[in-house]
């Protein structure tokens, strides 16, 4: 009897069976492992930090425009927020083996062409994580999605602080090496000397710029606050009329314009002239440069450096999908099953009715309502 029960469990679609084939890896990424045990370390790291998750989850809402978030990540009888973790979601796993394939096929990608990453490039890279991350909280802050409020508002630092050190080390390395390759597809370089010769040909955009802005709740409001200056109010006087507007002191003049839409052309905005409202996040802007001066290169380095990334993030976009899509990627079967037509990682569908040996547990009404 003991033997039929174990050759039907087989013969049901192996889901049993599979079991007690267990792989050391989670994935290969042509022909280099992404082990088991970093998944799972990993995973751990993540579900204890209550932080790292509403970052990522913000992270994910301001990416996607608020159209998705984090997949769920506590399993299948695991108590939200309990902090054990024994189980995590296949949806919320895969999602995370996904993003470690594309990492190290960027890592592949850079070391063909010799691309390397010195102390320097990873403290460039923690502080240019620290302000993304700064930058994603700030968004999300104020609505539901905010992580901590008030005076317990959680900052870039204080989400890092919740991760293992290694886990941090392996971020910067991959962040650092992205920049690189996205600077080499830019058609620049990334050696000093290649950000030198970028900013000479292009010093305008770095200029340390004074400005003054007014802010509207309607474009209506916005226009007619341009009408008035048209008519020969300042736009001093005017801005000062809207809460928060007014001089807004001095910035080098990328960082402003690349805070704003697409559209805005505020670096080909004359000296003194008022812009045409600005739409940001349902409000408008009108905005003014009150003085424009030239910033040393040592001074715009790093907005120099985020300009030659932003040049080169498409086309390092695009030769990151080609080679998702070319390259020999095999997936444990339990994370799901990599699909090279999307590049993605697809979770474990559930089994079908005929592979369940008590059908009546898994019929609908009867789980906890959380993906295995």
């Amino acid at each position: 009897m003991k033997r039929l029960i174990v050759l039907l469990i087989v013969l049901a679609g192996g889901l049993a069976a599979a079991a007690f084939a267990v792989a050391s890896n989670a994935a290969t990424v042509n022909g280099v492992a992404i082990s088991q045990d970093q998944v799972s370390s990993d995973l751990t790291a993540i579900a204890r930090s209550s932080d790292y998750q509403c970052f990522l989850n913000a992270e994910e809402l301001v990416g996607t425009g608020g159209k998705t978030g984090l997949p769920p990540i506590d399993g299948v009888g695991q108590p939200i927020g309990s902090g054990a973790h024994p189980t995590v979601t296949a949806s919320f796993a895969s999602n995370y083996l996904d993003t470690l394939i594309g990492h190290q096929l960027v890592l592949e990608l850079a070391a063909k062409q010799h691309l390397h990453v010195n102390p320097s490039d990873l403290t460039a890279a923690h502080t240019e994580l620290l302000g993304q991350m700064t930058a994603i909280l700030q968004d999300v802050a104020g609505t539901k999605y905010a992580c901590g409020t008030g005076s317990l508002a959680l900052t870039a630092a204080n989400v890092l602080a919740t991760m293992p050190t290694s886990f941090v080390d392996r971020t910067l390395q991959f962040d650092a090496t992205v920049s690189m390759f996205e600077e080499q597809e830019a058609g620049v370089g990334s050696s000093a000397a290649d950000l030198e010769n970028y900013f000479t040909a292009h010093s305008s955009s770095f200029d340390t710029t004074c400005f003054t802005v007014a802010e509207y709740t309607s474009e209506s409001a916005a226009q007619a606050a341009a009408a008035a200056v048209s008519s020969g109010t300042p736009f001093a006087q005017v801005a000062a009329q809207v809460a928060g507007g007014g001089p807004q002191g001095c910035d080098i003049l990328y960082g402003i314009s690349s805070s704003l839409p697409a559209g805005s052309n505020i670096q080909n905005l004359p000296l003194g002239t008022v812009s045409s409202p600005i739409a940001v996040n349902s409000n408008y802007l009108l905005i003014q440069i009150t003085k424009r001066t030239p910033t040393p290169f040592a001074q715009a380095k790093s907005e120099v450096q985020a300009a030659v990334q932003n040049a080169g993030a498409n086309k390092a976009r695009s030769v990151i999908n080609a080679a998702e899509k070319t390259a020999a990627i095999s997936v444990d079967q339990r994370y799901g099953q990599w699909t090279p037509a999307k590049a993605q990682v697809i979770p474990p569908s559930s089994p079908l009715p005929g592979d369940v040996l008590n059908a009546v547990v898994d019929s609908p009404g009867t789980g906890t309502g959380q993906t295995p």
